[in-house]
């Protein structure tokens, strides 16, 4: 029996994405599914570092990513720490590691996101000479698109989402009990596909999980994220989960367009 994001397809390919569950028998992971609308946007794959285990960005063709910024392009987006996983869209899963490493025990989700974004942090942007707040929405109007983050750590999970809302910072941070067979999903954008698209709003979306391992769950995000505003369209990337085992380690699975080529 599949895992239920058909259900949640809209939400998924509009936009960046993250799921935080547990599978049926109590192993806890976070998914991550990349997407892209632009020729730059859509140039990238996923990559798993082979020291730490960090899921990340990369480039499958330098020029045409340049074409966008790498401030906003390339980032860690999934981090194994301890007992913990860590993860967002962007240049804050720097943040949020740091603040985890600057604690003598670790925080429960919440607080720890929470402090990690508690003062501006602020990164430079080469391609546009630019220092960029990590900290809040990301510049690439129109779209001011949100940035979100999430972590898991002991049976709980929380995520933070931060918006542009009538021009100014809004914030939204939910923390959760991870139950098994649940999930929970956010996403940059709502859904529509209008112009400007409008930020994710409200409580975390419900996910069914069935599968047991995280290649299971990657195929379920990866197979919702196909779509696009016209027919035809096709916003995929990648899809990404790393899974932490009950009895010990870590499993990943990586799924990239740049490969399967749909």
């Amino acid at each position: 029996m599949k895992d239920d994001f058909e259900a949640l397809r809209a939400m998924i390919y509009s936009g960046r994405g993250i799921t935080v569950g547990m599978t049926p028998s109590g192993n806890q992971f976070i998914g991550y599914s990349l997407t892209g609308r632009r020729p730059f946007s859509q140039a990238r794959e996923v990559l798993q570092g082979k020291k730490t285990g960090t899921v990340r960005t990369n480039a499958t063709n330098r020029k045409t990513l340049e074409e966008g910024s790498s401030a906003l392009l390339i980032y860690p987006a999934i981090v194994p720490l301890g007992n913990a996983l860590i993860a967002s869209n962007g240049a804050q899963t720097d943040l949020i590691y740091s603040q985890a490493m600057n604690v003598p025990e670790f925080q429960h989700p919440n607080l720890l996101l929470s402090h990690a974004f508690g003062n501006p942090s602020f990164r430079y942007d080469s391609q546009n000479d630019r220092w960029i707040d990590i900290t809040t929405y990301e510049p690439d109007e129109p779209n001011n698109t949100p940035r979100i983050s999430a972590c898991l750590f002991e049976d709980w999970g929380a995520f933070h989402i931060v918006r542009c809302k009538d021009g100014k910072k809004d914030t939204d941070i939910t923390g959760f009990e991870l139950l098994p067979g649940e999930g929970k999903l956010i996403t940059t954008y709502k859904g529509g596909n209008e112009t400007p698209l409008l930020p994710f709003e409200g409580e975390p979306l419900e996910v069914k999980i069935n599968s047991e391992t995280a290649g299971g769950i990657a195929e379920g995000i990866y197979s919702a994220i196909y779509g696009g505003q016209n027919q035809g369209d096709n916003y995929r990337v990648s899809a990404a989960v790393m899974l932490q085992k009950k009895a010990g380690g870590l499993e990943t699975t990586i799924i990239n367009r740049s490969e399967r080529g749909n």
